[in-house]
């Protein structure tokens, strides 16, 4: 293997699956002015540049290790004694049953590295960037193409995302969830005149519960008024926690009648909960969407709905 790694024309290097160096040829060692032992047992990072050392870990090895290959890459080495040493890398799985990676690296002159660094920096940068200096350029480079590596890590890690928007302590979607479905739903209603219907929902004396019974109680009345309100949706509806104990709902393809008949079952339905701290109620704003409305229009109108529920004595359902 010695001899083999060591006739072929270019610099070699075999990699275990922790990006650890187990062989390099003595090309590699040669351009590096560096003996083998200083090589073996680490990253290949080491090397190159502080440019070319973060595109490394932050693009070239996780597509290594997502597509199992990676061609014609351009990077910059960095000998012992501090002269910088252009590359094409190409990189593979090992074949076989042999677990990890290997490395060649092809010599380029100093200035087709210089116009491929252009070349990526006019494309990541919509050439915007032609008259920056070579760092700044590498920099830019660097930023879209971590950028890019964040939209694929945010598809793969959807159900992370998903957890993202639930309250954690009632199982229900959060705010972010209110405000991304409200924006689709102003959408689609200007485009189509799609109707809906927002309701904002708050438990009366709500406070009292945490003054008399402590704040273990409180979360669990939040817990049960929660279920309540979710219960019996439909799968097209948005119920949501907004905060304290106030939730929203989103009605598709419903109207202020007909939003309020809902809001008025939930209210009788959260009436009759038995929950060992008392009797407790509930008030709702109810609005529907009209023309030129923006986020703010809708919550605004259904939060003055609330707060005329709540001036009138509280537990009854009110609409602006």
């Amino acid at each position: 293997m010695k001899l083999d790694m060591d006739s072929i024309p270019g610099g070699l290097v075999l990699m275990d699956a922790e990006n650890r160096v187990t062989a390099v040829n003595l090309t590699l060692c040669n351009w590096l002015k560096r003996d083998q032992s200083d090589l073996l047992g680490r990253s290949p990072a080491i090397w190159m540049t502080p440019a070319s050392r973060m595109y490394y870990l932050g693009h070239v090895l996780p597509s290594l290790r997502l597509h199992g290959r990676v061609d014609e890459v351009v990077l910059t080495l960095v000998s012992a004694d501090g002269e910088n040493y252009p590359v094409v890398l190409s990189a593979t799985q090992r074949a076989g049953n042999e677990s990890g990676y290997q490395l060649l690296a092809l010599p380029m002159l100093r200035r087709n590295t210089i116009e491929e660094q252009l070349q990526q920096a006019r494309r990541a940068a919509d050439k915007a960037a032609a008259e920056k200096d070579q760092a700044l350029r590498e920099v830019q480079v660097l930023m879209a193409r971590l950028e890019v590596r964040q939209q694929e890590l945010s598809v793969l890690n959807e159900q992370l995302e998903q957890l993202a928007t639930k309250d954690p302590l009632t199982g229900l979607d959060n705010r972010r969830v209110f405000d991304r479905e409200i924006t689709m739903h102003l959408a689609l209603y200007n485009r189509s005149n799609m109707p809906f219907s927002v309701m904002l929902a708050d438990i009366d004396w709500f406070k009292q519960v945490n003054d008399r019974h402590g704040h273990d109680a409180g979360d669990r009345v939040l817990q049960a008024v929660s279920r309540c309100l979710s219960a019996g949706m439909r799968d097209v509806d948005t119920v949501v926690r907004m905060g304290g104990e106030e939730f929203a709902f989103i009605l598709p393809d419903t109207s202020a009648d007909a939003a309020v008949l809902v809001a008025e079952r939930k209210r009788l339905e959260v009436e009759a909960l038995v929950t060992g701290y008392g009797n407790l109620t509930i008030s709702f704003g109810v609005t529907a969407v009209i023309p030129d409305d923006t986020r703010r229009d809708l919550y605004n109108r259904a939060d003055e709905a609330l707060y005329l529920a709540k001036s009138q004595g509280r537990n009854q359902v009110c609409t602006r």
